[in-house]
C-alpha cells in the first residue's frame, strides 16, 4: 500500500488546499494530512482540525493528523528547516513514500527522507490565492475560503438600540445588500404565539431562542451576519417589566458576541405598536443601552438621519472595518 503525505498550517483552509489534498489522494492508497500547529497562532489548532475533519469526513482514504510539537518554521522554503522536519516526519510516519506539495520545501523534504515528491499547482494557476492573502483580507477572498472555515470568519453585526428606530427594517435591508443571512427579533414571534402578553416565562425563552438562531444562521452566512437586537436588550426589558433578570446559560452570551454594533438614533418619529412602551421610554432605554456598550468596551457606531442616510452610514461603518472590494 502506497502512503502519501501532505503537510500544512491550513491558516485558513482554502480551496487551493482542498484541491491539493484531493490531487494527493489520487496519487496514493492512503493519504495522511498533517496539520502543524503552534501556540499563539491567529486561529487555534483545534479549530483548523475541525475544518479538515468536516471537509474530508466522507473520504475514507484521507487520514487527518496533527502535531503541536515546536518545530522550526520559515516564511520561505528553507533547507535547514526542511531537514529538521524530514527527520521528524521519517520517525513519525515511517511508511510514507510520497510527499505532495505546492512549495519548494516538498522537494527538500523528499530529498532528505529519500522518498518521492510531486508538485501540485506550484504557480497557483488552478486556485489563484494564498493563505496570506486570505488572512490579510478574508472578506475580499471569501469565495476561495473552504466552506468549513467560513463560519469562523463571519463578522456578526448587531443592529441595536431603543424602540421604533428602524432596527428591523435596517437589519433586513443590510442582509439583502450583502446577500447574506439575518436574525430577526424573535421576541415578537414568541410573544405573538403565546397570545398572553409578556410574561417572565416568555422572557426566559427569548434569550436562548434568539441565540440558537444566531448560531444556526452563522453557518450559512456570506461574510456578514446581521442580528436584530441582542440578549442585553432582553435583560433590560426583563428588569424593566419584572425587576428581575433570567440566568441565561453561558452559551447564550457566547452566541451574542458581536464584532460591531450599529445603533440607530432616536431622531425619527416614534411609531405606536402594541409591543412597544410609551415614547418617553425610548430616550431612557437609549442611554441605558449605550451605557452597556461602553461598559463592555464594544465597537459601535451611532447612525442618524433619514432611512437612506442610516443605510448609507451603516455600509460605510462596515466597509471601513472590513473592505469587501
Amino acid at each position: 500500500m502506497k502512503q502519501g503525505l501532505v503537510i500544512g498550517k491550513f491558516l485558513p483552509l482554502h480551496k487551493g488546499h482542498e484541491a491539493l489534498i484531493r490531487f494527493a489522494a489520487e496519487q496514493c492508497d492512503e493519504l495522511i494530512v498533517l496539520l502543524g500547529t503552534k501556540k499563539n497562532e491567529p486561529v487555534p489548532g483545534h479549530i483548523r482540525l475541525k475544518w479538515l475533519w468536516e471537509t474530508f469526513r466522507y473520504e475514507s482514504s484521507i487520514r487527518i493528523e496533527y502535531t503541536d510539537d515546536e518545530l522550526p518554521d520559515s516564511p520561505v522554503s528553507s533547507r535547514d528547516v526542511s531537514k529538521v522536519w524530514a527527520e521528524y516526519l521519517a520517525e513519525k510516519f515511517p511508511a510514507v513514500r510520497l510527499i505532495i506539495s505546492s512549495e519548494q520545501y516538498g522537494e527538500y523534504l523528499a530529498e532528505y527522507m529519500g522518498i518521492e515528491h510531486k508538485f501540485f499547482d506550484i504557480e497557483r494557476v488552478k486556485v489563484p490565492v494564498s493563505g496570506t492573502a486570505i488572512r490579510e483580507s478574508p472578506h475580499r477572498h471569501w469565495e476561495f475560503m473552504a466552506e468549513s472555515a467560513r463560519p469562523d470568519y463571519v463578522k456578526k453585526i448587531c443592529i441595536y438600540g431603543a424602540e421604533s428606530t428602524g432596527k428591523s427594517m435596517l437589519t433586513g435591508k443590510l442582509a439583502g445588500y450583502y446577500n447574506t443571512e439575518f436574525v430577526p427579533e424573535v421576541a415578537r414571534d414568541i410573544i405573538d404565539a403565546a397570545g398572553s402578553g409578556v410574561t417572565y416565562d416568555i422572557i426566559k425563552q427569548i434569550g436562548p431562542s434568539h441565540a440558537e438562531m444566531i448560531l444556526k444562521k452563522a453557518r450559512s452566512a456570506n461574510r456578514f451576519l446581521f442580528v436584530d437586537t441582542d440578549v442585553e436588550i432582553t435583560r433590560l426589558f426583563s428588569d424593566y417589566y419584572f425587576q428581575k433578570v433570567p440566568e441565561f446559560p453561558p452559551w447564550v452570551d457566547a452566541a451574542n458576541r458581536f464584532d460591531l454594533y450599529i445603533f440607530p438614533d432616536t431622531d425619527v418619529p416614534y411609531v405606536e405598536d402594541p409591543q412597544r412602551d410609551s415614547e418617553h421610554m425610548r430616550e431612557i432605554f437609549k442611554e441605558r443601552l449605550l451605557s452597556i456598550l461602553d461598559k463592555k468596551n464594544s465597537d459601535y457606531v451611532i447612525i442618524n438621519g433619514d432611512w437612506d442616510e442610516r443605510f448609507r452610514k451603516s455600509i460605510e461603518a462596515i466597509e471601513k472595518r472590513w473592505p469587501v472590494k
